[in-house]
C-alpha cells in the first residue's frame, strides 16, 4: 500500500489557541491532526471561521479564511432575503452554491501558491463542504451530523435551505464515507442512500483522560458535560433534580459548558432558594480544566436527545466516572445496563442517580467497567489506525 504523507483537512471547526472554542467536531480535528502529525504525516487544515489567520500549532499547519458570508455583506444579503422567500428557492441555492465555489477557488489558489501536494483530504458532512474540495483530490467525508440529520432527526429548526441543499449535492458524488456509529451510519443511509460506508468509532485519548487520584468527590454531586442547551437535556436535567433534592438535600448539580441563557431560567423558575444556590455553571473549560472538574463528580448525566455520537460521554468514562445517559440509540450503542453505564428515560433522571448515591458497589463496578471499555474500543490509537488503513485504501 501507498504511505500516506500529506493530508488535507477542510473544515469550519478546528481547536487551537485563535479558535479555542468549538464544538466536537472542532475537538476531533485537533485530535486526529496531532495524532497524524505524530506519525509523521504532514498535515494542512484549511479552514473557515470568524477570523483569516496562518498558524502552525502542535505541528500542524493551519491556514484559516474568513467565513465567505460573513466577509462579502452583499452576498450575505442575497443569501439572506432568498432564504425567506418560497419564489427565490433555486437562486438561493445557487448563492450557497457560489459560495462553495468561492472556497474551492480559495483552496486551489493557496495549494497553488504554498506548492503543496496532498495525497487525501478529508471534510465533514455538515454544510457540505465537499463541494469545495479541488478536482482530482481524492477526498473522505466523516459524518459527524449534518444539518440535514439534526433537523430530521434532532428537532433542529430554522435550518438554512440552502446548507441542507449542499449537503445532499456532496453525497451525490461522494464515494468515500465514514461514519462514527451504527446508529449515525442507519440514519446517514436512510437520509442521503449513502453506499458502503466505513464505521470507525471516534476515539479519544485515553492517557488524558484518566482517572484522577487523591481527588475529593463532591458528595452528591451531578454534573453535565456539553453545550448546556434543551436539545442536549438541560432542563431535563434541571427538573430531575429538583425531585432529586427531595430525597438527597445536600446533592448539587453542576454544568460545565456554554451555559447559555439557563442561569437566567434558574432564577426565574426555580423559586426555593437552596435548590436554586445548589445549582452551579462553570462556562466553557479547556481540557485540562475539564478533567479537574469531572474528577470531583459522583455521577455525570448525558440526558441529551439526540446524539451522532458523543466524545464527551467517552472522555467521561474513561475517566472512571459513572454515567447516567439518555435512552437514545447512539448512547445504547455504547452503555451497557448495568455494566458501564445507566439509561434513564425523561422522566426518571433522578430514580437513576439515586441508585448510583445509595449503592457503592453499583457505583464502583460502572466506573471500572466504563474505564475497560474506552481501552478496548474507544482509544484514539485504535480510531487513528483505522483512519490511516482507510486513506490507503482509497488511494
Amino acid at each position: 500500500m501507498k504511505a500516506i504523507k500529506n493530508v488535507l483537512i477542510v473544515t469550519r471547526e478546528y481547536q487551537c489557541s485563535r479558535n479555542p472554542k468549538v464544538g466536537g467536531t472542532g475537538v476531533f480535528y485537533k485530535n486526529l491532526c496531532t495524532e497524524l502529525v505524530k506519525r509523521g504525516i504532514s498535515v494542512h487544515v484549511f479552514l473557515i471561521s470568524k477570523y483569516a489567520f496562518d498558524l502552525k500549532e502542535d505541528g500542524v499547519n493551519i491556514h484559516s479564511i474568513k467565513d465567505i458570508f460573513k466577509a462579502n455583506p452583499l452576498l450575505e444579503l442575497v443569501r439572506s432575503f432568498t432564504g425567506k422567500v418560497k419564489a427565490f428557492e433555486q437562486v438561493h441555492f445557487k448563492t450557497y452554491l457560489s459560495e462553495k465555489k468561492i472556497i474551492s477557488d480559495r483552496i486551489s489558489a493557496w495549494i497553488k501558491k504554498n506548492d503543496l501536494h496532498f495525497d487525501i483530504a478529508e471534510t465533514h458532512d455538515f454544510d457540505g463542504l465537499a463541494l469545495t474540495i479541488p478536482k482530482g483530490l481524492p477526498y473522505v467525508i466523516r459524518c459527524h451530523g449534518s444539518w440535514s440529520i439534526l433537523e430530521k432527526y434532532f428537532g433542529y429548526k430554522k435550518v438554512h435551505k440552502g446548507r441542507i441543499f449542499c449537503e445532499k449535492e456532496a453525497f451525490k458524488n461522494s464515494k468515500n464515507i465514514i461514519t462514527i456509529s451504527r446508529y449515525n451510519e442507519t440514519i446517514n443511509k436512510s437520509l442521503f442512500a449513502i453506499k458502503d460506508p466505513k464505521l470507525i468509532y471516534n476515539g479519544i485519548d485515553e492517557q488524558f483522560y484518566t482517572p484522577a487520584e487523591n481527588v475529593e468527590i463532591i458528595p452528591k454531586s451531578v454534573f453535565f458535560l456539553g453545550n448546556v442547551s434543551f436539545e442536549k437535556g438541560a432542563e431535563t436535567l434541571i427538573n430531575s433534580f429538583i425531585k432529586l433534592k427531595k430525597n438527597y438535600p445536600e446533592a448539587s448539580l453542576h454544568f460545565i459548558g456554554n451555559p447559555n441563557h439557563y442561569p437566567t431560567y434558574i432564577t426565574e423558575n426555580i423559586h426555593d432558594t437552596k435548590t436554586r444556590n445548589s445549582i452551579h455553571f462553570y462556562g466553557s473549560k479547556s481540557g485540562t480544566e475539564i478533567v479537574q472538574l469531572i474528577s470531583k463528580a459522583e455521577v455525570v448525566c448525558f440526558p441529551s436527545k439526540g446524539e451522532n455520537f458523543s466524545l464527551s460521554l467517552l472522555e467521561v468514562m474513561a475517566m472512571q466516572k459513572p454515567v447516567v445517559c439518555s435512552a437514545i440509540d447512539s448512547f445504547k450503542e455504547i452503555i451497557q445496563e448495568p455494566v458501564n453505564g445507566l439509561i434513564a428515560e425523561e422522566d426518571n433522571f433522578h430514580e437513576k442517580i439515586g441508585l448510583i448515591f445509595k449503592d457503592d458497589a453499583l457505583r464502583n463496578r460502572l466506573s471500572l467497567n466504563a474505564r475497560k471499555l474506552i481501552e478496548l474500543k474507544f482509544g484514539i490509537d485504535k480510531m487513528v489506525d483505522e483512519t490511516i488503513n482507510y486513506y490507503q485504501k482509497i488511494i
